[in-house]
């Protein structure tokens, strides 16, 4: 049992309850959630989650990077340690950028309704993707691409880009070149508010230069 941390639909607080049962009921609760780039080499990390970590059927998308539940009684500067978790990479709260809380409800499955306040971050890391551990289980691989060639994508000016893939295999992480398609990425994120194209802006202008004001 993992307990949460539960709201209103204004953000107030209003209890506690176990993860999945939030789900099930769809109650709301909060998300930590991260987009890697390296704004040297202007490039994104998008991640991909192993099979059968959840009750709903998940396809082989690339995610986002970094992304996981708050805990019961944690500040929004605990949830660095997903970063620690799912990349194995030690970060501190203020080596993030914030960028804002998205509030969200989607129903994924009939015993998964998601409704959450999620807090948005760019996490800017001068690695190679070589130099990630790759930590969690739950994490099958990443993928490494130009971060303008990510914006098309997102925004339907090109259906498919070439991309870097680490993967998880019996013996290690195995490392490629490869293509990333515009339907490999979360159906969902690239309509509505279209949050990929959003983050993707966001994470352009911080290689940019900007600090303030940046919201996806």
């Amino acid at each position: 049992m993992t307990l949460i941390d539960i709201f209103n639909d204004r953000y107030e607080h209003i209890g506690t309850e176990d993860k999945k049962e939030a789900h099930r009921q769809g109650l709301w609760h909060r998300t930590f959630s991260a987009l890697a780039l390296n704004p040297h080499t202007r490039r994104i990390l998008l991640q991909k989650k192993t099979p059968g970590r959840y009750t709903f059927d998940r396809p082989d998308h690339a995610d986002i990077t970094v992304g996981g539940h708050y805990h019961a009684g944690e500040t929004i500067r605990d949830g660095v340690r997903e970063i620690h978790e799912e990349l194995g990479l030690p970060t501190t709260y203020v080596d993030l950028h914030p960028i804002g809380v998205r509030q969200t409800a989607a129903t994924l499955a009939p015993d998964y309704i998601e409704r959450e306040f999620q807090h948005w971050h760019l996490l800017p890391l001068d690695v190679d993707i070589e130099e990630i551990p790759l930590a969690d289980a739950e994490v099958s691989g990443l993928v490494e691409l130009d971060l303008d060639d990510a914006t098309a994508l997102a925004d339907g000016t090109r259906d498919k880009t070439s991309a870097r893939f680490a993967t998880r295999t019996e013996h290690g992480l195995k490392y490629t070149e490869g293509v990333l398609a515009r339907t490999d990425l979360v159906p969902n994120y690239l309509a509505l508010d279209q949050l990929y194209l959003r983050l993707f802006i966001a994470a352009r202008r911080y290689s940019d230069g900007e600090r303030t004001h940046l919201f996806w």
